[in-house]
């Protein structure tokens, strides 16, 4: 059974999020009311999904999403928040959430939402603004300026430093998973990371200069 974590600050939202979730076949093996709480209890549980609130309060869910997914890249996020503006989104997505709900979304939605990311597609929910993942132009300029890659590689570089796993990368960019994974293999050997979540800190510390 799919096993997912619920992160909210809010005690009667979480709970209504973990019947709806449970009714709808998934096992919520955890909770959490804070971004400490949520990085200690995924890097425990290693769930399939994360649900995550933006706005926890000890430190941004934004900041305990890009940590946990640096460190579990085959686990997936969905951000669910009352923010619906374009830069928030986009950090989001950057930050390595692959899904974006806003907590008035219909209560299907959000179940589309988490059946989406668990196949590798990405779920902005209707009147969400859609930044593009591959429009970070801070990200690509610094996979760029690492050396040795081709533009493929450099592509393929600049969407696991975003956190997606290879069948996301596949879907986007119209290629197989073999082909994918090929690449993956290519670019971390290119820049010297011992695994994924290596190559992922790499990419994004070189965005961070």
């Amino acid at each position: 059974m799919t096993t997912l974590v619920v992160v909210d600050d809010h005690p009667l939202f979480r709970k209504g999020l973990v019947a709806l979730l449970e009714a709808s076949g998934f096992d919520v093996v955890a909770e959490a009311a804070s971004a400490a709480e949520a990085v200690e209890t995924v890097m425990s549980h290693r769930p399939d999904a994360v649900l995550i609130d933006l706005g926890l309060p000890d430190r941004s869910g934004l900041a305990a999403t890009e940590q946990l997914s640096a460190a579990l890249p085959e686990t997936r996020f969905v951000v669910i928040t009352m923010y619906d503006d374009a830069d928030t989104v986009r950090r989001a997505l950057e930050a390595g959430a692959t899904a974006y709900v806003t907590k008035d979304a219909s209560p299907d939605h959000v179940v589309a939402a988490v059946q989406a990311v668990l196949m590798g597609a990405q779920w902005l929910d209707s009147g969400v603004p859609r930044p593009l993942l591959d429009s970070g132009t801070a990200t690509r300029a610094a996979v760029e300026s690492l050396p040795g890659l081709t533009p493929r590689e450099r592509s393929i570089a600049e969407l696991i430093g975003k956190g997606l796993p290879n069948e996301a990368i596949a879907e986007r960019l119209g290629v197989s998973r073999k082909t994918v994974a090929n690449y993956v293999s290519s670019v971390l050997l290119k820049l010297g990371a011992e695994d994924r979540p290596d190559a992922i800190r790499i990419v994004r510390r070189a965005t961070d200069r």
